[in-house]
């Protein structure tokens, strides 16, 4: 198999997340180098570099000059929210296929900028969203396609953490989460996208009529923590919503980094024959982005997504059927014996190599991109309605966002400008 050379743009949590994922592809014969990366704090970038094996000529504080380099197949964006369209746009128009980090961006109008890149540039972009990357996804995408639930005109998308702001209550997280010029959002932004993209994409990608919602911020501070982590403007860390979308289609949504609640319900979608409930929908990577004999970097467990399938049959008799989706389990490991082809539908970064190889098209891969893009504009729509203070149509989300990507990042070795499109309305 052929070596796919690679460039990392950002030496945070989240790349050593992508490096644990190349590794492990590696024992499976995938032939992925890592060549070079950049960060703008250099002694991150030097601690990484030792750890991987990089040589210093390859560590770079500012990535335009990396992007000079003519051995780099594909670069992976790991940088900040309010940074992916700046650098990844930046990326694809240096000539370089272009695999980000979720979210797509922290509007919809960059969102839409970066997804029209692709065409602009004529180069490939991937966004990653673990959550429809497993037999769960799949699963159920399949029960719809085949009639199981009859007329779906219902779901719910839920997150819940009982206290985890990262770069907050979770220290060992960048402190740009809860920035609001570089994290700019909280959950509905950061974890939201796993819940909605997962219902959207199985849902065959409805059409947005409107939306309801509202945030707020006023979980439990400390004025000492604020300090600490120079958060004195925090994001907000509850978003609720209820959306409406062609055909009567219904959706309501919760999403929090912290309550003082242990539960708060499941994410499901309802039809007239019968619903699914989604327990543990991947948000960490799946079993690829586990070290060998340790843990998930960042902290948490390895999730093992599960469904539970409620229905009626024809006699009028209720029944509900438990199951196991997980990667690794027997559910997993079977359809994989039965259909090795699978696998590239079980982890982003490998689907994302089997597309750049050719492997997979753009008609066989799953289509990161837009559904990202759709999952920024269902989000945005819930932050006007907040701004508002009452519902907004789809129409308007498209006339009322606006870039906010950061075009001038101030770094210790300078100024570094991005130019990229401006949003036009469609």
């Amino acid at each position: 198999m052929k070596e796919l050379r690679i460039a990392i743009i950002g030496c945070g949590m989240i790349s050593h997340r992508h490096m644990t994922v190349i590794e492990n592809l590696n024992k499976r014969g995938q032939n992925l180098k890592v060549v070079a990366a950049a960060e703008i704090d250099k002694d991150k970038l030097m601690a990484w570099g030792k750890q991987y094996g990089l040589d210093e000529k390859d560590l770079y504080v500012d990535f335009r000059e990396m992007l000079k380099r003519d051995d780099i197949d594909e670069v992976e964006v790991c940088v900040h929210n309010n940074l992916h369209t700046s650098v990844a746009t930046a990326v694809m128009a240096a000539g370089f296929p272009c695999y980000s980090e979720k979210p797509m961006a922290a509007s919809y109008a960059d969102a839409k900028i970066l997804y029209d890149a692709q065409k602009k540039y004529g180069q490939k972009l991937a966004v990653q969203i673990s959550s429809i990357y497993n037999p769960q996804t799949r699963i159920a995408k399949e029960l719809i396609a085949d009639g199981k639930l009859g007329k779906v005109y219902h779901a719910r998308s839920v997150g819940h953490r009982r206290q985890g702001r990262p770069g907050y209550d979770m220290p060992f997280f960048s402190h740009d989460f809860v920035d609001p010029e570089i994290g700019v959002h909280g959950p509905l932004f950061d974890l939201g996208i796993y819940h909605l993209a997962q219902l959207l994409y199985i849902m065959g990608m409805p059409e947005l009529e409107s939306v309801y919602g509202t945030t707020s911020c006023d979980y439990w501070r400390d004025k000492r923590i604020d300090d600490a982590v120079n958060c004195h403007t925090p994001v907000e860390d509850l978003s609720v919503a209820i959306a409406r979308f062609k055909g009567g289609l219904s959706m309501d949504i919760y999403e929090d980094w912290a309550m003082h609640m242990d539960e708060v319900g499941s994410t499901f979608i309802a039809g007239s024959l019968g619903g699914l409930k989604f327990t543990d929908v991947d948000q960490t990577g799946g079993p690829m982005a586990v070290p060998e004999g340790g843990s998930i970097v960042g902290g948490g467990a390895l999730q093992k997504p599960r469904l539970q399938y409620f229905g009626v049959d024809e006699k009028g008799r209720l029944f509900d059927t438990k199951l196991e989706c997980a990667i690794g389990d027997v559910t997993g490991q079977q359809e994989l014996a039965l259909h090795p082809e699978m696998e590239m539908y079980n982890d982003n970064q490998l689907q994302w190599y089997s597309y750049l190889r050719g492997i997979l098209t753009d008609e066989t891969r799953i289509d990161s991109p837009y559904i990202a893009m759709q999952t920024a504009f269902l989000s945005e729509g819930v932050m006007l309605s907040t701004e508002l203070g009452r519902s907004v149509t789809a129409d308007e989300i498209r006339k009322m966002s606006k870039s906010i990507a950061i075009r001038k990042q101030q770094t210790p070795f300078g100024v570094i400008e991005y130019d990229f499109d401006d949003y036009k309305p469609e």
